[in-house]
């Protein structure tokens, strides 16, 4: 038995509340008891959705991504948004960026985009995270949407997060990083991608398990809120065989 799989990093914010009906209902048809819907700090268009049953046994939660160049406007932002959703999100992509986001409390997750020099995660970046229990996410939609070379490349660099991730013992958030409904995966096929790289299927199930459980069990604000016209009516999570 293990505890309720999530995938914490939809990236596509469904439009009125058919669009969430269909996400929530494809995503427990795929296995998961839980998701969080990214919203981006560079899309200023919101939800306006109605509470609606089909989310009684579906733990919806509500994340932002930041994007932010200037590593000195960062906190700015973290503080701003961190009181009006259940997880933080930093985009990072530079060593000043990425010190940034893992040297305050305000940040759940640290994601890196794919490209980079020495895979974006350095020592320095890993140990800080991990003192201050950051999680890393490994999206390995990556792997499903790029080919040839570029895919060879994701895998190298998703290889070597792995392996700082794993020596300073950095919390692992697995994530099918969807960009629409039709990027969705369920949880066997993301343990299967990230086997690709390396990831064990014990360390993939924790990464959709318990690291997730434990971020929104740490910051789920008061009242059961999860984004406007949208109430967690249950916060049960059922446990899969």
């Amino acid at each position: 038995m293990v505890e309720g799989y999530y995938d914490l990093c939809i990236r596509c914010l469904p439009e009125d509340d058919i669009a969430m009906e269909r996400l929530v209902s494809l995503a427990k048809h795929l296995g998961f008891n839980g998701a969080g819907i990214m919203q981006a700090t560079n899309n200023s268009k919101g939800p306006t959705l109605k509470s609606r049953s089909f989310n009684a046994y579906f733990d919806l939660a509500n994340g932002i991504e930041i994007y932010e160049d200037n590593p000195a406007k960062l906190h700015s932002h973290l503080v701003r948004y961190d009181p009006k959703v259940n997880f933080v999100m930093v985009r990072g992509g530079t060593d000043k960026l990425d010190r940034a986001a893992v040297e305050t409390t305000y940040t759940d997750i640290l994601s890196l985009p794919f490209g980079i020099k020495g895979s974006g995660l350095d020592h320095v970046i890993a140990r800080s995270a991990s003192d201050r229990g950051i999680a890393l996410e490994f999206d390995v939609g990556s792997l499903i949407r790029y080919r040839g070379g570029k895919r060879v490349h994701t895998i190298t660099e998703l290889e070597q997060r792995l392996m700082l991730a794993r020596k300073f013992k950095v919390h692992m958030v697995l994530t099918s990083g969807a960009r629409s409904i039709y990027d969705m995966r369920g949880p066997r096929e993301l343990i299967a991608l990230a086997g690709l790289f390396g990831m064990t299927k014990e360390e993939a199930i924790k990464a959709m398990t318990v690291t997730p459980a434990a971020i929104l069990k740490k910051r789920r604000l008061p009242g059961g809120f999860i984004m406007k016209g949208v109430e967690l009516a249950n916060e049960r999570i059922y446990s899969e065989e």
